[in-house]
């Protein structure tokens, strides 16, 4: 059984902030230095960390936030139970009505959760997604914190999922908020089913996003994501293609009209966005015939032959051309969507 140290007892949290952290002290300090002047302040959001059995100092670094007064459960497993166990002992162990899952090396600006608990307060939503800036170095390298960007509303999942497409995707664990008690009370498929996927997290968004009344997208401004290693090396065709239509199969169902949806913004968004990158600099990921493990399962969208087939297949100059157009198609796209959604 994992070890857990607490300094102090929560009642049903608001929020639960949890962090799966492994062998990244330095970065995980810089984070808990962020959090903990907003975790004081805010009584309702629950700070968890999920240590797998990191060889670092991970283990004195929280204890030393938590000597100095951080509110947080901190949980030590005595072996590394590999990612996909350790984000899914982060859900499971989060007692706030909301769960937020927030990378180790990623960094949260200052106002962000008075943000969040403000709306989350208020109406209830399902579903929340935050566009994040990207950092090699510095967090606010980008882009400066906005402790108050603009937001989205949406009661339409395949809205929310063309509005999430636009500005980043659901993989991203980090910027997800996700309402658990809405995810727990409705039936699904046992979410270990995710694992050696990479994309476990995409059981319970889909939970809630099948099931979505209200989401919220919120731009950027509120944290930064670590790209410092920007590799994805293992096989890209299989886990955002083939893995992300099963993860859409299981928790959204194959005969639903969000299913089409989800796959067809993956075309649009993902694909159109990283293919011609892993192309041009294949050190950076694994492509294992890529229109050979995709054509099985997207073949019968359009998309898949107007987006993705002609940046995959063709020459590299006539590809770069052709995305270019798409990317300018995208950029329309997204100022029209700011205008329909916008509500501050």
């Amino acid at each position: 059984m994992p070890k857990a140290t607490s300094r102090e007892a929560n009642t049903i949290p608001l929020l639960t902030i949890a962090i799966p952290t492994y062998n990244r002290s330095a970065q995980l300090g810089l984070l808990l230095r962020a959090l903990a002047p907003q975790i004081a302040a805010l009584p309702q959001v629950e700070l968890l960390i999920s240590d797998n059995a990191s060889p670092d100092d991970t283990e004195a670094v929280v204890n030393s936030f938590i000597a100095e007064g951080l509110r947080c459960r901190y949980i030590r497993n005595p072996i590394n139970l590999d990612a996909d166990p350790n984000f899914l002992q982060c859900y499971q162990q989060a007692s706030g009505a909301y769960v937020w899952i927030f990378g180790d090396d990623d960094y949260l600006f200052p106002g962000t959760l008075n943000c969040l608990v403000q709306h989350l307060s208020g109406e209830p939503a399902d579903i929340v997604y935050m566009a994040p800036f990207g950092f090699l170095q510095e967090p606010n390298e980008r882009g400066l914190a906005n402790p108050n960007p603009p937001l989205f509303a949406f009661d339409n999942p395949a809205a929310f999922v063309h509005a999430v497409g636009l500005r980043g995707d659901f993989a991203l664990i980090s910027a997800i908020i996700v309402n658990k008690n809405l995810v727990e009370s409705a039936p699904h498929p046992d979410f270990t089913l995710g694992y050696r996927t990479q994309l476990l997290q995409l059981g319970w968004t889909f939970t809630a996003l099948a099931r979505m009344r209200c989401g919220l997208v919120f731009e950027q401004g509120l944290y930064s994501v670590c790209e410092f290693e920007p590799r994805r090396m293992f096989d890209i065709a299989r886990v955002f293609g083939v893995n992300w239509a099963l993860a859409a199969e299981r928790f959204i169902g194959r005969d639903s009209t969000l299913y089409k949806t989800i796959l067809n913004d993956q075309l649009y968004s993902w694909f159109v966005t990283n293919w011609y990158g892993m192309r041009r600099n294949p050190t950076i990921a694994i492509l294992r015939d890529p229109v050979g493990q995709m054509r099985p399962i997207y073949s019968r969208l359009p998309l898949f032959w107007v987006c993705v087939w002609p940046i995959l297949a063709w020459p590299m100059l006539p590809a770069g051309a052709w995305l270019f157009l798409w990317r300018t198609i995208r950029r329309i796209d997204l100022a029209l969507n700011r205008l329909r959604y916008h509500v501050r």
